[in-house]
């Protein structure tokens, strides 16, 4: 290929490896939060196009020769890496709504606290789990794992060929489903405490009209939440994890 046709060519396929890594990244846990600068996040992408390209030049299609259709071929990459990145996100930010259903029974859903998963506030458990789940995917080298599945990603949406957008809502919708489900599972053992422990204050209150159940019960329940929480807080990150860890197997290629 002569050099004045070869640069062109690279260029071409460095971009469509950029849009599709780029997108992801905007979305990856960790590289994608809102405190990090954006410099970062770009830089990054950059030098994950650059390592990639190398691997999956093979698979990419020839420079369409209208712009029409260059314009449809990086929006289908852009769109494949924003499903990737949110399939990661949605599965991270279930600890948000688990930490959630924990405030609420444990006596801190008034108690706010920023949380930069979010980029707003939010509560204290949910923002301590969203946190804790961030640095154990990086502790447990699961963000491996999501690069390696935007790299076998090529061989499941080729660039090129039609988009199943079905079946990005569908998994997306699935997505969503799931996240509470396991949230309900992480918290469930203080769910059942915390029902157990309002239906002993009702009867208590019938027994003891006197008696001020406000302030007699939250020390308890603040105490008693908190120690419980301690217990479940290993297994629930071990659930998590492996949930975590199923979700970014889809994408990698048998």
């Amino acid at each position: 290929m002569p050099f004045e046709l070869f640069l062109p060519a690279q260029f071409y396929a460095f971009f469509l490896v950029f849009a599709r890594m780029g997108s992801a990244v905007m979305l990856m846990p960790g590289i994608g939060e809102g405190l990090v600068s954006t410099r970062v996040r770009l830089t990054f992408a950059l030098l994950l196009a650059f390592v990639v390209l190398p691997a999956v030049q093979p698979v990419l299609p020839p420079m369409p020769a209208t712009v029409p259709g260059l314009t449809l071929l990086v929006a289908g990459e852009v769109l494949v890496g924003f499903f990737i990145g949110s399939i990661a996100r949605i599965a991270l930010l279930l600890l948000e709504t688990a930490g959630f259903i924990i405030s609420m029974q444990i006596g801190l859903a008034s108690a706010q606290a920023f949380n930069p998963s979010l980029g707003t506030q939010g509560s204290l458990p949910g923002a301590f789990l969203g946190t804790l789940g961030l640095l154990m995917i990086f502790v447990t080298n699961l963000h491996h794992l999501f690069l390696l599945g935007l790299v076998d990603s090529y061989t499941i949406f080729q660039p090129g060929m039609a988009l199943p957008l079905g079946d990005f809502s569908h998994e997306i919708t699935r997505m969503v489903a799931d996240g509470f489900r396991v949230a309900l599972q992480i918290s469930a053992p203080l769910l059942v405490i915390g029902t157990l422990f309002y239906c002993g204050l009702g009867i208590l209150s019938r027994l003891m009209p006197q008696l001020q159940i406000f302030f007699v019960a939250l020390p308890v329940q603040l105490t008693l939440g908190l120690f419980l929480f301690s217990l479940i807080l290993s297994a629930a990150m071990m659930w998590f994890l492996r949930y975590y860890e199923s979700v970014l197997t889809r994408f990698l290629s048998p």
